[in-house]
């Protein structure tokens, strides 16, 4: 994760008042997390390692509906092989109300394997994989696009 997402997460954060379960899929920390800027947080990953308290595919997350308050899916996107699948997932744990906090790397931004990288991402591609909820605004940088929801 870059230093822009970091303090992307934390504006989102302060500005719309984030408290409550967070959940952070894609959470193993290769370049850094966000942990730190939640309190009841839980990482999930595929794979254990530092920053993952659950071990699972985000295309099946082991949670009830509605449950979370918060939802993060940061810089994981472009590395999943069947994205729409995770959106629904996440869609489905975040409770009426509740923020999705989501980052990818945009069109241009160079391969990094890890373990594959399979997509890009533009604005109208995340204005699309955030239409079902009731609010969202997307932005790009050089590095990636980053959008907030309420569900």
């Amino acid at each position: 994760m870059t230093p822009e997402v970091y303090e992307w997460v934390k504006y989102v954060r302060d500005t719309l008042h984030i408290q409550g379960k967070v959940l952070d899929v894609g959470s193993q920390d290769i370049t850094g997390c966000v942990e730190d800027l939640f309190g009841a947080y839980i990482g999930l990953d595929m794979v254990p390692g530092r920053n993952v308290n659950v071990v699972a595919n985000s295309h099946s997350i082991p949670y009830d509906n509605d449950y979370f308050d918060a939802v993060c899916c940061l810089e994981m996107l472009e590395h999943d092989s069947n994205f729409f699948q995770t959106m629904a997932e996440l869609y489905r744990v975040l409770r009426p109300g509740g923020i999705m906090m989501l980052t990818a790397r945009a069109i241009g931004y160079e391969q990094h394997d890890y373990t594959h990288d399979y997509w890009r991402f533009t604005q109208d591609g995340f204005r699309l994989l955030l239409g079902a909820y009731s609010y969202s605004t997307v932005g790009e940088n050089l590095l990636g696009i980053f959008g907030w929801a309420r569900k």
